[in-house]
């Protein structure tokens, strides 16, 4: 089962996820649980949000306290009341975890078949580990933006589970400085607009990223998805339709990079139809 209809609400120090058709509140000195795991609309679910919302007092007062976003995660996918199986989440992080260690996470949400969206907060409430739940989003096909506060219902937007939330390319490389890096073949069953979307640094401040070209050839068509730093809100998250062919396609990076750093990017083509087969994740 496929969620297709996801929102997301902050509240203070809280960290709301929702997942249709379930919602919980976390990251609270006294854990609240408002999972509802029946079919409901969109206004039914605002309702008991509205009607549920934490008091500010209620978060974690000591930012050394992480997260326990790995402790929600696991408690809906060990749920008896609904199917997960193929779940989209997407997770609003404005405090950072403190667990280190996904294999555990990542191994439980692919045995279900699920993927994970993370929009982390550029000015996090506490915890310590920034790129924990990135990495959890590079290792099951899905994306890990990094974003200003007040453009996370912007980018949520913009996340590949409405319209086209179906993987068909996944990969995540590594570069350094300036240059070209040759990535995996792209191969698309249908002609089709598809939703391709990049993250290109795994942390914040953005303070290396100059630009970066995605290209795909054949012999029959071309294309290029060109991205420069200070666009897409000053983000880490890049998006965007192009057309493709039913064929084959070549696919090439040029980035470049102020500095030596090692960056992490994501590279993701998502279609409006799933594949026959279910992709590969992305290591």
């Amino acid at each position: 089962m496929i969620y297709r209809r996801i929102q997301f609400w902050i509240h203070g120090m809280a960290l709301w996820i929702f997942i249709i058709p379930g919602t919980e509140v976390f990251d609270l000195t006294s854990q609240v649980s408002i999972f509802s795991f029946i079919q409901i609309s969109s206004s039914d679910v605002n309702a008991t949000i509205k009607n549920n919302l934490p008091e500010p007092n209620q978060g974690f007062q000591n930012s050394s306290t992480g997260s326990n976003v790995f402790n929600v995660i696991e408690k809906f996918f060990s749920n008896t009341q609904a199917p997960v199986c193929g779940s989209i989440i997407c997770i609003l992080l404005k405090r950072y975890p403190n667990e280190e260690d996904i294999s555990g996470l990542v191994s439980l949400i692919r045995s279900h078949h699920a993927i994970v969206h993370v929009i982390t907060s550029a000015a996090q409430s506490g915890g310590s580990q920034p790129k924990t739940m990135y990495s959890v989003a590079s290792k099951i096909n899905g994306m890990g933006a990094f974003e200003h506060d007040e453009h996370f219902k912007d980018v949520a937007d913009e996340l590949p589970m409405f319209s086209s939330p179906y993987p068909v390319y996944a990969t995540t490389v590594q570069v350094t400085g300036s240059g070209t890096i040759g990535l995996p073949d792209l191969y698309l069953p249908l002609s089709n607009d598809y939703w391709v979307a990049i993250t290109y640094q795994d942390h914040v401040p953005i303070d290396s990223f100059q630009s970066l070209n995605l290209r795909w050839v054949n012999p029959s068509d071309s294309g290029s998805f060109t991205v420069v730093a200070g666009a897409y809100y000053a983000g880490t998250y890049a998006y965007d339709y192009f057309t493709f062919h039913a064929t084959n396609y070549k696919m090439t990076l040029d980035y470049n990079y102020s500095g030596p750093d090692v960056q992490n990017l994501q590279i993701r083509v998502y279609s409006q139809t799933p594949l026959n087969n279910w992709l590969p994740y992305s290591d």
